[in-house]
């Protein structure tokens, strides 16, 4: 039976636990929230009677777990992971895993120092036809990925901490990331990277602090390129993450990670498959990460990866700050 515990009981938080609580190897141990109102809520919704904490630091060094996840906002990642790491825990953190790519460093060093098993929430990668194109890239069947181009779009106000830039980072940080990973997941390291960032329709919002418009250029350690805008000027109550991989012998336009057109152009006539697939991604991405713990699987989208895309986005970030200047990448 694996012991259990998760820090941050918001959205991500509940997500995660109730995917847990659906796996009979899996005991659920420990519940953090701060403050410890939405911990105890769940517990009595779920009928569950789980240690709980108001405190992620007191419920690492209280309980004895093998694995722990943390479901918090990004600013605050303090060291959680490397509490868990010390005592050898096996952990899941959301993305961003840090909000500076020294925090990030830190916890990278932690994680191989204790030889832990790590995962980053980047549940785009579970998608079917995402799982596909991987696949028919590794055979050779698509050729070299050549462009990445991507657009994360929507207009929402979130929580108030996700208006304000010193607590998420920004929208880059916090939601177009996804879309970095989905480019590193498919081209590879980044070499270099340009960006600019505004914010053109929230300048009048009290407490809006983030952009709202960002746009990026990146040369991949292969030599390919890629291209990935972000808005939270576009339409109300949408949140729409599209991209497009233009390979060798074919190019593959995703309107969802389990949703795609692949055109394969490497015949006399360009042929076009439509996939479909509804996979509860966040259930996959769990499922795998135990199955990682069990000794299943092979580790997958790890700290470290994670720490490739918080250098992409940030350097997104900073090179804004310098009018554009391209920030070269050393991963």
């Amino acid at each position: 039976m694996y012991r259990a515990g998760v820090i941050g009981m918001g959205n991500m938080g509940r997500t995660h636990t109730n995917n847990l609580l659906c796996m009979p190897d899996v005991e659920l141990k420990a519940l953090c929230s701060h403050p410890i109102d939405d911990a105890k809520r769940y517990a009595e919704e779920k009928k569950l009677n789980p240690s709980l904490y108001d405190d992620g630091f007191e419920l690492i060094e209280k309980e004895q777990l093998d694995l722990l996840y943390i479901c918090l906002p990004p600013f605050a990642h303090s060291g959680q992971l490397e509490a868990a790491a010390a005592k050898g825990i096996h952990v899941f953190i959301e993305k961003p895993i840090a909000l500076t790519v020294s925090r990030g460093k830190s916890m990278v060093k932690a994680a191989r120092s204790a030889g832990i098993h790590t995962q980053v929430g980047y549940h785009m990668r579970y998608g079917g036809a995402v799982k596909r194109l991987k696949e028919e890239i590794a055979s050779g069947k698509a050729g070299m990925p050549t462009l990445f181009t991507a657009r994360y779009e929507c207009n929402s106000l979130h929580t108030s901490w996700w208006i304000d830039v010193t607590k998420c980072g920004g929208q880059v940080f916090e939601q177009v990331i996804h879309l970095y990973d989905m480019a590193l997941y498919f081209m590879g390291a980044p070499h270099m990277v340009s960006g600019f960032t505004a914010n053109l329709q929230h300048q009048d919002t009290p407490g809006y602090t983030v952009e709202d418009t960002s746009v990026s250029a990146i040369c991949f350690a292969n030599g390919a390129l890629g291209s990935i805008s972000g808005s939270n000027c576009a339409a109300p109550g949408e949140w729409n993450a599209t991209f497009r991989i233009v390979c060798e012998k074919l190019i593959a336009d995703f309107t969802d990670p389990g949703h795609a057109t692949f055109t394969y152009t490497d015949g006399p006539e360009k042929r076009m498959e439509v996939l479909s697939f509804h996979d509860d991604l966040m259930q996959q991405e769990d499922m795998y990460f135990l199955d990682v713990v069990r000794g299943k699987k092979k580790p997958f989208a790890t700290i470290g990866e994670g720490y490739l895309g918080l250098q992409m986005v940030g350097a997104v970030v900073e090179s804004s700050h310098m009018g554009g200047t391209s920030i070269k990448l050393n991963a």
